[in-house]
């Protein structure tokens, strides 16, 4: 412990991103706007150790959120994590400041990114969110123990075991009220206190592989009175398989035996099945390049689909599927999906193509044309609803249905969902689609033509209203 805090002097260095620059330790005045504040007593005592400073103002700011990127170098620093790993976030430049601190965090398993492959470096990090990075710092058993706040109901399941695990422990607490507020943006005095109480457990060098220990789902059928529920109910996947494969993107669908969330990692070549854990943390094994991976919810028995995206084509992939129930179980092995991307036809296509950010009536996707140096050359779009109850190749339009603006049905697709755009080859461009229906997914799929008939391989890309 003692070695840690020697430690943590040094980890805060370069945090100025974070906490302003750091001064040297002695008795520190107190800043104006933590007097009398919750926090007052840590983080004064961070302050006059030299561990924190304030503004330049006498101010410190304490309720101010603290962005996702923030943390996750907050985070890297105090546990001397130094290893990256490839950052592939869509939203994640090379150029951007976070660039190193979030491959960092991915290298170190202790946080994922969204659904749609970004990452969101400058949104507030959430209270829930930051339990999940403190459970898998500290290797904490992310078990089936549901948290008693009174707003238990509103814990996203992926985090329900973190929150549980961090409370039992003080590590994050709840509010006065009995609330836990798990969507609500972490200010910078939580941070502190979380961070500080994440010490207290914290005895040498973390896990970057949580092993969940799961605890008895409750069994259908049983009350209140005793018996039953003695039985982990392992949540299983069926029917795994792809339905539309393009150059560079895929889609696959599957069925889960549980209401929860599909975690899929995709990786090139034949590669070993991956453990569990593997899967749930992004990865496919050591030394196995992931080409794409993601979570999405799940309802049980109901027809999941997910479109994987960065692919190369004419090339063997292999995705890697594994389901989470709402108690925290998981699949005892992940299902795998084997399929090959279409090769190159010979007229110039589409050779990247992602979701970016959506609001509740658009959503915005990512396309590039050829490649630098390539002409100018024109890009067809359609918009439809997603049926995940269809599971073969059928629901997805042609080529030619595309370019002509149809759905798989030869119908027309509605005002807005249709369009021919005219791009420079080699330039990411962006496509804003508009009119669509709050919570809802859509596919889209794009092909490249050259005007007499030719066509490049279809591609769809999943995007989700809010």
């Amino acid at each position: 412990m003692k070695k840690f805090w020697r430690g943590l002097l040094t980890g805060m260095l370069g945090i100025g991103m974070v906490f302003g620059s750091l001064s040297a330790a002695s008795a520190a005045p107190t800043p104006k706007d933590i007097q009398g504040h919750w926090a007052q007593s840590k983080l004064q005592d961070w302050l006059d150790k030299g561990y924190l400073t304030g503004y330049p103002d006498g101010t410190f700011k304490p309720n101010k959120a603290i962005t996702r990127a923030e943390y996750v170098a907050l985070i890297n620093r105090l546990f001397s994590f130094k290893d990256t790993a490839t950052v592939t976030f869509t939203d994640v430049k090379a150029s951007n400041w976070a660039y190193s601190e979030v491959a960092k965090a991915v290298k170190a398993g202790y946080i994922r990114g969204y659904e749609n492959n970004t990452f969101r470096p400058s949104n507030p990090i959430t209270r829930q969110e930051a339990a999940v990075i403190a459970a898998n710092v500290l290797h904490l058993s992310n078990d089936t123990t549901q948290a008693t706040f009174k707003d238990a109901a509103q814990i996203s399941i992926w985090a329900r075991g973190a929150v549980a695990a961090t409370a039992n422990l003080k590590i994050i607490n709840g509010y006065p009220n009995g609330t836990f507020a798990p969507k609500k943006s972490l200010t910078r005095a939580e941070a502190v206190n979380i961070v500080g109480n994440s010490a207290a457990h914290y005895s040498g060098e973390p896990s970057a592989t949580p092993t969940p220990t799961p605890t008895p789902a409750p069994s259908a059928g049983t009350g209140g009175g005793g018996g039953g529920g003695d039985t982990v109910v392992y949540p299983t996947v069926s029917g795994a398989t792809y339905s539309h494969v393009g150059a560079v993107t895929a889609d696959v669908y599957l069925t889960s035996s549980v209401t929860g969330s599909v975690y899929y990692v995709v990786a090139p070549g034949t590669a070993a099945l991956p453990t569990v854990n593997d899967v749930y943390l992004g990865s496919a094994g050591s030394g196995v390049t992931v080409a794409n991976k993601g979570f999405k919810a799940a309802t049980a028995g109901s027809t999941v689909s997910f479109s994987v995206y960065g692919l190369t084509a004419n090339t063997d992939y292999s995705a890697f599927i594994i389901v989470v129930d709402q108690y925290g179980n998981k699949s005892l092995s992940a299902a795998r999906v084997d399929f090959k991307t279409a090769a190159s036809s010979t007229v110039t296509g589409v050779t990247y193509a992602a979701p970016g950010e959506s609001t509740t009536v658009t959503s915005v996707v990512y396309v590039t044309y050829g490649a630098v140096g390539d002409s100018a050359g024109q890009i067809r779009y359609v918009v439809i609803p997603s049926d995940p109850s269809v599971a073969t190749g059928t629901a997805a339009p042609s080529a030619v249905q595309v370019w002509n603006g149809q759905n798989a049905a030869g119908v027309a697709v509605g005002s807005g969902w249709s369009e021919t755009l005219t791009v420079t080859a080699g330039t990411r461009t962006p496509i804003t689609i508009i009119g669509l229906a709050s919570g809802k997914e859509y596919k889209v799929y794009l092909v490249a033509g050259n005007g007499s008939g030719s066509y490049s391989p279809v591609e769809v890309v999943t995007v989700q209203t809010k």
